[in-house]
């Protein structure tokens, strides 16, 4: 059962290191911290042995509260919250797991979300390597953590980060080249979704999901002779092809329709994989400083992905219940 944050115990606030106060994220803190300190060191090291040593401690202080500022982001007491009320309602939930099971999941994905600065898909080598020294008294495998910390890392995306999405990034404007230079890049991840749909559906054997993949194909294929005439216009010569991560994407895609049972899911899963690469580049491009005209396109095509993310990864859940009730 959730605690309610009125009733925690004073020591289940996470208090400030630095000011005492409830609320605080320790690990950014000590992060910011660290990093002021060395800085701090460095500079006071002009003075000699004495400089050096009171700028580790200034450095430190004012480290640890950038590093909060940052943690900030993400509250840990209230996804903790959230998840301990939520979790046997997932789709991905096993029948006779506790929260103690899923748990450490949930806080792997939403802290590395708050430090992270690209996409699930990148980082998730990283955490399942990671998953083995934070699962704690969890009995699962990274396979069975991985949804639980993929919707806590969704969850956090979409609270405290997506606002940045359509946010006018202050600075200088791009130059052409460099708007060019954005514009293919997201044109090569455009390409890349419209060949991995395309391959879903060649592997695939339900008649619906065929039918979703060749709409999102279609649909990438038009973000794409978009992105084309943008880059055109800004003299620039349209990318080629796709990306060589793409193509080593849509190789994994036809290996699991080839192993028989159960390989729609695997499909799923690893489009779903695609499709969040696919809104993270978005992201990024989005917080460049890009001209009006291209900033409204993008923000459109970005729109599109989203939804696209958000129907394949619901089709696999769907495909993940219907498995565990069979």
């Amino acid at each position: 059962m959730a605690k309610d944050r009125t009733s925690l115990h004073p020591d289940d606030l996470n208090r400030d290191p630095i000011s005492g106060a409830p609320g605080a994220h320790p690990v950014g803190t000590g992060v910011g911290a660290t990093g002021g300190a060395v800085a701090g060191a460095a500079v006071g090291a002009a003075g000699g042995p004495v400089g050096a040593a009171a700028g580790l401690v200034v450095g430190a202080v004012v480290g640890g509260l950038g590093g909060k500022a940052v943690a900030e982001r993400v509250n840990p007491t209230a996804e903790r919250s959230y998840w301990e009320n939520a979790y046997d309602r997932e789709p991905y939930y096993e029948t006779g797991r506790t929260y103690d099971d899923y748990g450490p999941a949930y806080e792997l994905g939403w802290s590395s979300r708050n430090a992270a600065v690209d996409e699930f898909a990148s980082v998730e080598p990283s955490l399942a390597r990671e998953w083995e020294t934070r699962r704690g008294t969890s009995s699962l495998d990274w396979e069975r953590a991985r949804p639980a910390s993929h919707a806590a890392w969704e969850r956090a995306d979409r609270l405290y980060f997506r606002e940045e999405d359509t946010a006018i990034p202050e600075g200088e404007p791009l130059s052409n080249e460099e708007v060019v230079d954005v514009l293919n890049d997201l044109l090569e991840n455009t390409r890349d979704g419209e060949y991995c749909f395309r391959t879903c559906a060649e592997e695939v054997e339900a008649g619906r999901l065929k039918e979703v993949f060749a709409s999102r194909a279609a649909q990438c294929q038009a973000a794409a002779s978009q992105l084309v005439e943008l880059v055109i216009t800004y003299g620039g010569k349209p990318a080629e092809g796709g990306t060589a991560s793409g193509a080593m994407h849509r190789g994994w895609v036809h290996v699991k329709g080839a192993v028989g049972a159960n390989s729609e899911l695997s499909i799923l899963e690893e489009c779903e994989r695609g499709e969040d690469a696919a809104v993270a580049r978005y992201r990024k491009a989005l917080k460049r400083a890009l001209p009006a005209g291209v900033r409204q396109i993008l923000q459109a095509q970005a729109q599109g992905a989203q939804r696209n993310h958000d129907q394949i990864r619901d089709l696999r859940n769907a495909a993940r219940a219907a498995k565990a009730r069979s």
